[in-house]
């Protein structure tokens, strides 16, 4: 049994806190670096966008996958006990979650290890969908895996239930008047133009046109193996561009997206050159793919504004207001090394 740890509940009431996120960590130095330099923002919870533990290194969803080590989940749990002892641990599932030799859906691995709100609209299949509320933030975690064209093995497994639960929680939280901003997190991309996996088709058709429609402020996913930031997007283009340092009003724009999926793992790579604070590369077009129900789709794309191939977690920022004022929050990628590698705002009226 490990040590005892405490955390802090939410406020009663807004006042300013910090949160951090990541995902795909595994276990290794990498994973042991982020976690140390995470606890040092002093967050009040901390994201992961699935690919928890890499207990099943297929990551495929399938029986056949005899890789399989629950011996890792030790492992894991002894790197990330510095932090999680004090700092609420969110999570969401990834493929690699998909832990086959656990029916129905892959996930008793999961349940076993953690303990999270069962608000969702499907315990059964989906205990990795729900969602909270901080202050004057609320935070949705999605199961990605059931809308995968990419990785298929629980595609529809929800039967729709879970976009319907997503609109039905979106249009509550927006309609509350004491909540500012809706945070959406998740595994798969919505958009992200690595070489590995890239953009997740599924995501954009199923959840991308709630996420516009109810002005969402933040999404954050993994997967690809990267820090990846885009522009502001609506309708599958380039609203507004966002550069470092610029500030992103999804009220009247459209959607930030953000990959921050170099968590701990082995990284991946991007067509297009790194760009980053203070190594800025700015490229008018990437080359990219979709995945789509008949598979790979190439496109090219404007919306990649931040690339950085190192690994790094993002740390947010959030500012309540009082009425008739600017809420904000503050958004940064942050190294390794502990070095700023993106920064952007944003900001909503009260």
């Amino acid at each position: 049994m490990g040590t005892l740890g405490t955390f802090t509940t939410a406020p009663a009431h807004s006042e300013p806190f910090t949160f951090t996120a990541f995902g795909d960590e595994g276990v290794g130095y990498h994973g042991l670096a982020n976690d140390a330099l995470l606890l040092g923002q002093n967050p009040a919870f901390h994201l992961h966008a699935g690919d928890i533990a890499y207990a099943d290194p297929a990551g495929a969803g399938k029986t056949g996958d005899t890789g399989f080590d629950s011996r890792i989940w030790d492992q894991f749990l002894a790197q990330t006990e510095s932090v999680a002892k004090s700092v609420p641990w969110m999570v969401s599932y990834g493929n690699h979650d998909m832990e086959a030799w656990y029916s129905p859906n892959g996930y008793g691995g999961e349940e076993a290890r953690w303990q999270l709100p069962e608000n969702g609209p499907d315990k059964a299949n989906l205990p990795g969908v729900y969602s909270f509320v901080h202050g004057n933030t609320a935070v949705i975690s999605l199961d990605a895996n059931d809308v995968s064209f990419e990785i298929p093995a629980n595609l529809g497994i929800s039967g729709g239930t879970q976009t319907k639960w997503l609109e039905a929680r979106l249009k509550k939280y927006r309609a509350a008047k004491d909540i500012d901003f809706i945070v959406v997190f998740f595994h798969h991309c919505a958009y992200c133009t690595s070489t590995a996996h890239s953009s997740e088709g599924g995501v954009r058709q199923e959840w991308v046109p709630l996420f516009e429609k109810y002005t969402v402020d933040l999404v954050i996913n993994g997967h690809n193996h990267q820090y990846e930031r885009t522009d502001v997007i609506k309708g599958d283009e380039v609203t507004k561009k966002l550069p470092i340092g610029g500030t992103a009003y999804p009220e009247t724009e459209g959607v930030v997206y953000v990959t921050a999926g170099a968590a701990g793992r082995s990284l991946y790579a991007f067509t297009a050159p790194d760009s980053y604070e203070g190594h800025e590369n700015d490229v008018e077009s990437v080359s990219a793919f979709v995945n789509l129900k008949g598979g790979k789709q190439n496109e090219t794309v404007a919306w990649s504004r931040v690339r950085y191939l190192d690994y790094s977690f993002l740390r947010v920022d959030v500012t309540p207001a009082a009425k008739g004022r600017t809420a904000t929050m503050r958004v940064r990628g942050i190294a390794e090394s502990g070095v700023e590698i993106d920064h952007f705002t944003v900001a909503r009226r009260v």
